[in-house]
């Protein structure tokens, strides 16, 4: 199937599911939108959390970078402004001190400047390559400001004090520090102040420093509400509705939008997978859908086949329910005096002459029917569910006993009819119809046929199926905890029951069998037969294969014995299921050689005879694994002896029912075939069952060799 033709059936079921289930639906998509939404938020505000975390620590490093370079102009002004030649210079009592003093000093080099007033704010000196060429209007405006705040700041008595700044001015802004000029003994007034300051960008500083600088100059700013991180060390010059902050390189909207931009793909991801799976949900009920229309065709082509083969009329299951419905439909007695004969015919093994399961059914139950119409008191006849042909009857006397007996006879005469080509089996239920809901009484009808232990044979109930329908209901919701209680067993026990063949005195064990045995604390509220039983009710007996070959391969790869071999039991179910038989084969495959040789796979009998070209591929397959096979409870069911030809098995085990019947002319001639067949097609032909020694010895004395049984459980372990 193409991307479009998905596409087309993704937006055909959800029409559809919007047409059946609107409120459904738009509950499904409103838990999703808020979910989704949530989701968004959640991870928007981490990362945006996460962004100001980082423009904070970028903040701080920025704040302690400035503090570190404001602190070398602080040091350097406090030398230079407190240095006695420099207050010589400032009184005009040493006019050599530029020449002598600033010629070749590294405080006016490297982008660095110097400047000196006296005490009236006039200009003594203006040195350094930071100035070399020339001040600024908006440099010279700033840096004056500043003297004048020194002055201030002396006044207030802080002149021994130095001070740091930060003058803007595009390309020449600086960062620098002042103090007074005085003695270094503090004595004497003032003659002046000192700038010492150098550029944002230095060329000593290595790119990294500079372009730290850089982005400090861009984001320091005394605008009020901007935020960011403060720059005390720079704005003490500064009025306090002045002081600088570093401001966050990327503003607080902008970093939500980075935070959404970051977040979408990850959201957009989780909820792509999210539509990925509701798409894959609508394609799960467009096939399910799909396989409800195709069923519901195929019965009207059923039923369509039937009226064509049958002389009679054939309703279907609604045009029943209306017929019955009629006012005149029930007779004269009324609807309490309708009889119904609900019969259901399973095919279990149809021959090569017959294509399909299909065909046989009809063939069937196109000679049953025919017949049916044929009975005098007959009414109606219609096909129910799952094959279940329905007969309504009027008949003389309440009990129904001609038509009873007529109907059994016509199903005696359908299994010899058929027997050469297929094999079937036949319920069936003969009860009274209650007025109160027809309909409801063939569901149970339909319920019973299809769950109940097959009879091979008509029941005769005239009280009605509800209270076994309602029993069966019951058992499925038991059969449903006990399959979830399984599914989630942690531990379990089990016991190895031996296959043993004698050498000498005494007996040697050629594989063990694995049986499955209750935990502890589940014995005596169940049994292991009613767990087996309901889970192959559920179809879930896979599980318990599962569990079972777990537990003989880590006790094979545990063992210290390398010659210990053991067997485990594979269901019909697991065994005819394309997803089952390929778990299996993929543990198989999974093992070592040395592992595989020692398992003895056991496939019931009737899990073999309904599609034996398949089930003999599978066999083969599993004998390339190294697997050896057992056909176990031969006998039981439909298999031929031709069966053994194609399957070629390692070991037969014969049904414990054929090893109790000593002294008996038939089961003593399939023995000795069965013998015979093992030894020319190395076969270990296995009795179960063995209880007695007078069992033992007459087959034995018969020259079968392997045995399984009650008899043996005293033996010594190994």
């Amino acid at each position: 199937m193409d991307k479009l033709a998905l596409l087309r059936s993704v937006r055909r079921e959800w029409q559809c599911q919007r047409r059946d289930h609107p409120r459904r639906l738009n509950t499904a998509l409103l838990i999703w939108a808020v979910l989704s939404a949530a989701l968004a938020g959640v991870l928007v505000e981490q990362r945006w959390q996460l962004l100001q975390q980082r423009q904070s620590r970028q903040g701080q490093t920025d704040q302690g970078l400035l503090e570190l370079r404001v602190n070398s102009h602080k040091i350097t002004a406090l030398d230079w402004g407190h240095w006695d030649p420099v207050y010589a210079y400032a009184g005009g009592a040493d006019p050599s001190f530029p020449a002598r003093e600033l010629e070749n000093s590294s405080i006016v080099e490297d982008g660095q400047g110097l400047m000196l007033v006296d005490s009236q704010q006039r200009p003594l000196l203006t040195r350094g390559s930071a100035v070399a060429s020339g001040l600024s209007p908006e440099l010279s405006r700033c840096l004056n400001g500043y003297l004048q705040q020194l002055a201030a700041r002396s006044r207030a008595g802080q002149g021994d004090q130095a001070h740091g700044f930060y003058c803007a001015a595009d390309d020449q802004s600086v960062i620098g520090a002042g103090t007074s000029i005085r003695r270094s003994s503090g004595t004497g007034p003032e003659r002046g102040w000192l700038l010492h300051f150098s550029r944002i960008q230095r060329p000593s500083y290595n790119s990294a420093v500079n372009q730290a600088f850089s982005r400090i100059n861009a984001s320091l700013s005394s605008t009020p509400g901007v935020g960011g991180t403060p720059a005390p060390a720079v704005s003490e010059l500064r009025p306090a509705a002045q002081v600088l902050t570093l401001k966050p390189a990327i503003p607080a909207w902008r970093q939500r939008w980075i935070a959404i931009e970051d977040v979408a793909p990850g959201w957009l991801g989780v909820n792509g997978l999210v539509a990925g799976a509701a798409a894959g949900t609508l394609l799960s009920l467009r096939q399910w859908r799909r396989r409800d229309l195709q069923m519901e065709r195929a019965k009207r082509n059923q039923l369509r086949l039937l009226r064509q083969e049958l002389p009679g009329p054939l309703l279907s299951r609604s045009e029943l329910l209306q017929v019955i419905h009629q006012p005149d439909g029930a007779g004269e007695d009324g609807l309490s005096e309708l009889w119904i004969a609900a019969l259901q015919v399973k095919v279990m093994l149809f021959r090569e002459a017959i294509r399909q399961r299909g065909e046989a059914q009809n063939q069937a139950l196109a000679w049953l029917g025919e017949r049916l119409q044929q009975l005098e008191h007959t009414r109606h006849l219609a096909l129910g569910e799952n094959n279940t042909l329905l007969q309504v009857i009027h008949p003389l006397s309440s009990e129904a006993r001609e038509e009873l007996s007529q109907i059994e006879h016509h199903l005696q005469e359908l299994q010899q009819a058929m027997a050469e080509a297929m094999q079937l089996s036949v319920d069936g239920i003969l009860t009274r119809l209650d007025s109160s809901d027809v309909t409801q009484q063939l569901a149970d009808l339909a319920l019973v046929l299809s769950l109940a232990e097959s009879s091979g044979g008509i029941r005769h109930m005239p009280e009605g199926v509800a209270d076994w329908a309602r029993e069966l209901r019951q058992q499925q919701s038991r059969d449903f905890d006990l399959t979830r209680s399984f599914a989630t067993l942690q531990d379990h026990r089990y016991a190895l029951e031996p296959v043993l063949q004698q050498q000498g005195d005494g007996w040697e064990a050629a594989y063990s069998e694995l049986l499955f045995r209750l935990p502890q604390e589940l014995e005596g509220s169940i049994s292991v037969q009613e767990l087996v039983l309901a889970l192959e009710r559920n179809n879930n007996i896979h599980l318990l294969d599962q569990l079972m070959l777990r537990r003989a391969i880590a006790l094979l790869r545990e063992s210290e014995d390398a010659t210990q071999q053991l067997g485990v039991n594979i269901s019909a179910v697991s065994f005819g299921s394309d997803k089952h038989i390929k778990a299996l084969f993929a543990q198989l495959r999974s093992l070592p050689a040395a592992v595989r040789h020692r398992l003895v796979l056991e496939v019931t009998e009737t899990a073999l005879v309904n599609r034996p070209e398949l089930w003999a591929q599978r066999l083969q397959q599993l004998r390339d694994f190294g697997v050896r096979i057992a056909i176990d409870d031969f006998g039981v069911g439909y298999a031929s002896i031709a069966y053994l030809f194609q399957f070629k098995p390692d070991f037969l085990k014969l049904d414990l029912s054929y090893s109790q019947r000593l002294e008996d002319a038939n089961v003593d001639a399939l023995v000795n075939f069965l013998v015979g067949y093992g030894k020319l097609n190395h076969c270990g032909l296995i009795l179960e069952g063995i209880e007695t020694e007078e069992q033992l010895r007459y087959w034995q004395a018969r020259g079968v060799r392997l045995f399984q049984g009650y008899l043996f459980r005293n033996l010594p372990k190994g």
